[in-house]
């Protein structure tokens, strides 16, 4: 047994030379084999003991000394937590165990001498403080280093998806030029695999009539063209329903031909009509096989809902109703842009014939009338509306609701 005094986090002292344990002004004795346990774990504090080591030094030479060894491990493991000192020595299983708690080893307890003219040498200097963690996988899996890695995944995850959502976003995209605006949104681009910068040479092509301005929205599923001229007192809607097989670029230069007839077919003036009216076709040149909406809607207004009351009436070119349906919904506004969560739709009417040879009442049909759809309506320059409906076509409300001034900035 040595004369080494041991400073064990920070304010206990042992002194193995008189099997003692002091902390401020508690003592507590050890016995003779403990004292050589702790002497044995102080100085190798930091590394593990094997188990045969311990047992060989404390009792040589005998046998069964498991018993004996858990026996003392389990005193000491006591007397120091006594003392606040709690996880100092650490099981490794079936191998040994570990001394855990900080040590300082204070040299030999000597009497007073004096010193003024003593060199200091390495062997009487106080060793330097050593810390040791408990087992080496806690240095990397402390609460503290799990808590920084778990703030740190989560900033990240959080940044990926604000970056995702950022560049997915679906966004208006918008050309205008002096007398056209064409729009189209990224979520349609990636669908129909299309650019809307390559639209811009057939956009140019639109006739441009004084004081006439066009509205052009490329949707999923159809082509809306709107043109508005107030000065003359001039409105005009429709909407060109996609045809499968057809390239989209195809399907603009239809609209573009189109628009340049100017006959009643595709330039019926609905200025002064009290309702929303759009003309639907599906050919070039818009034959007289199209398909006309009147939508007639009412806001009314409770202490704390909105609600739209709308009649959707469908007539073909000889004046003939196709269908007829009513619809209640709630209205939530967002600034300008509206939501139209469509609590009930009623259908009055249907030609079944038309319905089941008119490929465009099929459509509207299954547009309008699904169950506890929500209609999304942005407002774009000049008072006309981006809707949601089929993938999105152009919608403008009633002369009634809002007077429409369509205007193109360059």
């Amino acid at each position: 047994m040595s004369n080494k005094n041991y400073k064990i986090a920070e304010d206990i002292i042992f002194s193995a030379a008189i099997f003692k344990l002091s902390k401020g002004e508690r003592d507590i004795k050890l016995s003779n084999k403990e004292a050589e346990l702790l002497e044995m774990l102080c100085d190798e504090a930091g590394s593990v003991i094997a188990r045969g080591k311990l047992q060989e030094t404390l009792w040589p030479n005998q046998d069964n000394t498991d018993t004996n060894l858990n026996r003392q491990i389990l005193s000491l493991r006591r007397k120091l937590e006594s003392i606040g000192l709690l996880d100092a020595i650490d099981t490794i299983p079936r191998v040994g165990y570990i001394f855990c708690a900080p040590v300082e080893i204070s040299g030999e307890e000597e009497e007073t001498v004096a010193t003024d003219n003593i060199v200091p040498t390495p062997a009487n200097m106080p060793q330097p403080r050593r810390q040791y963690s408990r087992r080496r996988y806690d240095r990397y899996f402390s609460p503290k280093r799990i808590m920084l890695f778990a703030l740190i995944m989560v900033s990240i995850t959080s940044l990926v998806i604000l970056i995702y959502h950022y560049t997915n976003a679906n966004t208006l995209r918008t050309i205008n030029l002096s007398h056209v605006s064409l729009y189209m949104t990224s979520d349609t681009e990636q669908t129909l695999k299309l650019k809307i910068e390559n639209l811009k040479p057939l956009a140019q092509r639109i006739p441009h009539y004084e004081d006439e301005h066009v509205s052009i929205l490329i949707g999923k599923e159809a082509i809306s063209y709107f043109s508005i001229d107030n000065k003359n007192k001039l409105l005009s809607e429709n909407i060109f329903l996609l045809r499968s097989g057809h390239p989209v670029m195809e399907e603009l230069q239809c609209v573009v031909a189109t628009m340049a007839l100017q006959g009643k077919n595709v330039s019926h003036n609905y200025y002064n009509n009290p309702h929303t009216v759009v003309r639907y076709h599906s050919s070039c040149l818009a034959p007289e096989n199209w398909v006309e909406i009147t939508r007639k809607s009412k806001m009314i207004v409770t202490m704390n809902r909105e609600i739209v009351v709308a009649t959707v009436i469908a007539t073909d070119h000889k004046g003939q109703t196709l269908f007829n349906l009513d619809s209640v919904g709630d209205v939530e506004r967002d600034d300008d842009d509206i939501a139209v969560e469509i609590k009930n739709t009623i259908v009055n009417f249907i030609d079944q014939k038309a319905l089941i040879n008119n490929s465009m009442v099929a459509t509207l049909v299954a547009a309008l009338t699904p169950p506890k759809q929500k209609a999304l309506f942005i407002q774009l320059p000049g008072g006309i509306y981006l809707s949601s409906y089929m993938g999105g076509v152009l919608s403008w409300p009633s002369r009634e609701n809002l007077k429409v001034i369509q205007r193109n900035d360059p």
